[in-house]
Formats: structure tokens, sequence, C-alpha cells
């Protein structure tokens, strides 16, 4: 059984290893459809609904520390970090599974009291030790992945797509980000979904299943982003059967504010179902507002 699951219509099998290898991805168009960018159609989080639609948790420390101030014992710097994290997280969170998918995570010190995310983990280290090291281990089912200190990576196994970030390291505390998909959403996507970044700006990925409804030789993509500056999104097409394998990749230039970005997709005999990496760049508020084939 996949630890990451993916839903792929029928007729793709029988030709999906012909048609992944025949892939070519274009990029159409890129046009700004508004100067604006705004938190509309994002979620609150579950867990502080108070403090409404954010997308990056820095901007969230002084209302956490003005309501729990830093004492020293009962209240310590790290546990603010991995409170206003989790907020923004558990928002990012909500959206993607309102997708019909399911991506699980947390934020918290992996030395006290451990931070684990299902069967994915990262180590029991204390922060001066990450400090030296210079990277942390994350352990999951298949395998361990290194995140940079003060940095992020994600981990990709064959079939099992996961995320982790540090955004804080004490001398023996530290804060880690750390993100699971357990079933990916499938285009078409019609509903707003940011991307998390921790309160460092690591910024995480989303992964989709890019597909249509029936088989076509050459589709067109349309994505619509916001996002709080001008930017460079990365999106690297991955094998449906074994994630570790790059299709093709593109790397594309969006302004401030919404816009639209369109792909052309040709293939034979068809365009296959793949799994669409989208990464945007780290400290950039970023949302995906639609991303339809057709």
């Amino acid at each position: 059984m996949k630890e990451t699951a993916v839903k792929l219509p029928a007729w793709a099998a029988p030709f999906l290893r012909i048609a992944l290898s025949n892939v070519k991805v274009e990029l159409k168009s890129v046009k700004r459809i508004s100067e604006e960018f705004s938190f509309r159609g994002l979620m609150s989080s579950p867990i502080s609904p108070r403090l409404g639609p954010r997308l990056n948790p820095a901007e969230l420390l002084g209302d956490i520390s003005a309501e729990a101030p830093v004492d020293g014992v009962e209240v310590v710097p790290w546990m603010h970090y991995a409170a206003v994290e989790n907020a923004v997280l558990q928002a990012r969170i909500a959206e993607y599974n309102a997708l019909g998918s399911q991506v699980v995570g947390s934020s918290g010190d992996p030395y006290l009291p451990g931070l684990v995310v299902e069967n994915i983990y990262a180590e029991r280290a204390r922060g001066n030790d990450v400090s030296a090291r210079g990277y942390a281990l994350i352990y999951t089912p298949r395998g361990a992945f290194r995140v940079p200190a003060l940095s992020k990576n994600t981990g990709v196994f064959r079939d099992l797509l996961s995320w982790a970030s540090i955004s804080h390291i004490g001398a023996v505390q530290w804060v880690c980000s750390l993100l699971k998909w357990k079933e990916l959403a499938s285009t078409p996507i019609k509903k707003t979904v940011g991307f998390y970044m921790d309160s460092a700006g690591n910024t995480a990925p989303q992964f989709f299943i890019q597909t249509t409804k029936f088989p076509k030789p050459f589709v067109i993509v349309r994505q619509v982003y916001e996002s709080s500056q001008d930017q460079e999104i990365k999106i690297t097409y991955r094998d449906p059967e074994d994630y570790t394998r790059t299709i093709t990749s593109q790397r594309i230039k969006i302004p401030s504010g919404t816009c639209e970005v369109l792909l052309t997709v040709f293939s034979i005999p068809h365009v296959p179902p793949m799994i669409a990496e989208i990464q945007p760049q780290n400290g950039v508020q970023t949302k995906l507002n639609e991303y339809v084939v057709f």
C-alpha cells in the first residue's frame, strides 16, 4: 500500500509508461489579472480562528507574545514559534483536505516533547547538536532525509511525499515543521489553497495529480496564482508510479498580485496523469486559486 495514495483514471494504465516518456511541456503565457493580493479564499486556523486567515506565521508572533509572554518557566521562546506555525499550518492542511484529499502535519520541538506525524518523525537531538552538525534527520517508513539547519527539504520516495523545515534552533530545543501527503488532490481544482511557510520563511510545495477526464494528446493547463511579490515558481512533474522520477520541470516568473499561467502539454498516445509539485520561492506569500486542465 502506498504511503501517499494517488487516484489515476482507468484509461491511463495501458499506455502510461509510453505516454510518460513522450511528455513535452511548454509555457504558453503568463498574464497579470490584477495587482491585488488578498487573503480571500483562505481558511482561518481551526485551532486559532480569532487570528483570521494568515500565510506568514511571523506576523502572528506579536499576538502570541502578548497573550502568553515568555517567563522562562512555563512559557519559553520555542513555544511561540511552534504555536504560530501550527496555527498557519493547520489552516493550509484544512484547505488542501477540503479538495477531497489528505495531508497531515505539525510543528514543534523534536527534542522535547518530540515531533511525530503518524509514522514520520524528527530525530530527538538537542538544538546545539543540530547546529554543530548543520542538519537534522527526518525518519520515514521509506528511509530518512536530511533537513539543513534553518532551512527545508522535501522527502521524496518511491511512494511517499513529505516535507520538513527548521525555523528556530536554541541550545536545547528547536522548532521543526513536518508534513506528510497521504492522498493527493486531483485537477480540476477551483478552491483556494495557500502554500505553507514557517516563521523563518521556508516555503513548502504542494502536490497535485494533473489529469483529464478523457485521454487527449494535447491539453492546456490553466493555473491562477496570487503572490505577495514578484517571484519564480518551479513546477516539477513526477511519475505517478515512482515519485522519485522527474518527467520534466518548468521555472515560471510570475508578478505580484493575481496572475494566470497557461501551459501546453503534449504526449503520444495521450497526455498521462502526472504528479505536479508546485514550489514557490521562500518568504513569498502565495495562493493557488485555480488549477484546471482542458
